[in-house]
């Protein structure tokens, strides 16, 4: 759109809202007029309708002015109309072009994994387990891992109060303190490993995707035979957490 449809005390507004910033959390009138070479009538006019509007807060202490309660609500609406899959799905196309194995994006609902998305590996090697629309055992899974060393500490207790820990094969995590010391690990790494836990000769490595409130959405992972995975699991691991990290990003998560 050219600038001379633009209607000017709207772009004006938006240029308000750009004053402020991580540096800038707080701003008096007169600043706020200096940054937009303003006259502070002309400003005070405008912040005083976004004020009406929630846009803008006023300080009654130091008169200073910051974005207002309604960029908040706005922001968690935004944050909730993205979509998972369409934001995740070029990355497993990614990962699986890289290293042709199989790729997956897992939403996590009500205590569950499920899986929304998948590539498939070009070599035939099935995975028994890797089934679009199903979901894993918590406990096992490399997602399952992912996701519950990113709750909290009450939230884990509640979730393991009563869980059943189902022996998959010789190699599944049997019992809660084996599950918590594994959990530890995982958290200190930033990503789950299944190794062999659910189906012998699978290999599964998987990172929590995050969203602005600290919530825990889902998963992105890559599995395939424990031997072949092994042999490029460091370059895995480097690739499958930028992944990660870019798609909550997209969600509002940066990591501390």
């Amino acid at each position: 759109m050219s600038e001379k449809n633009l209607i000017q005390s709207v772009e004006r507004a938006a240029r308000i809202f750009d004053c402020f910033d991580s540096l800038n959390l707080e701003l008096s009138l007169s600043q706020i007029s200096e940054k937009l070479n303003l006259n502070i009538s002309t400003v005070h006019g405008i912040i005083n309708t976004l004020v009406a509007h929630s846009y803008i807060d006023k300080d009654l202490d130091n008169g200073k002015y910051k974005l207002g309660i309604k960029f908040l609500l706005k922001g968690n609406i935004v944050s909730e109309s993205l979509d998972f899959k369409k934001i995740g799905h070029p990355y497993l196309i990614d990962l699986t072009k890289k290293y042709n194995e199989t790729t997956h994006l897992y939403s996590y609902r009500n205590g569950e994994i499920y899986c929304i998305d998948k590539i498939e590996s070009p070599h035939t090697y099935l995975i028994m387990s890797s089934k679009a629309g199903g979901s894993l055992p918590m406990h096992a899974a490399a997602s399952g891992k992912a996701i519950l060393a990113n709750l909290s500490s009450d939230q884990l207790d509640r979730y393991l109060n009563g869980y059943k820990f189902i022996p998959y094969t010789n190699k599944t995590i049997i019992n809660r303190q084996q599950l918590i010391e594994d959990l530890r690990k995982t958290k200190n790494q930033g990503f789950g490993i299944e190794d062999e836990e659910i189906e012998l000769g699978a290999y599964s490595i998987s990172v929590a995707i995050m969203d602005v409130k600290n919530r825990v959405l889902g998963t992105i992972s890559i599995v395939g035979p424990t031997i072949r995975m092994k042999e490029k699991e460091q370059e895995i691991f480097v690739d499958l957490l930028a992944a990660g990290n870019s798609i909550s990003n997209s969600f509002g998560y940066f990591k501390k």
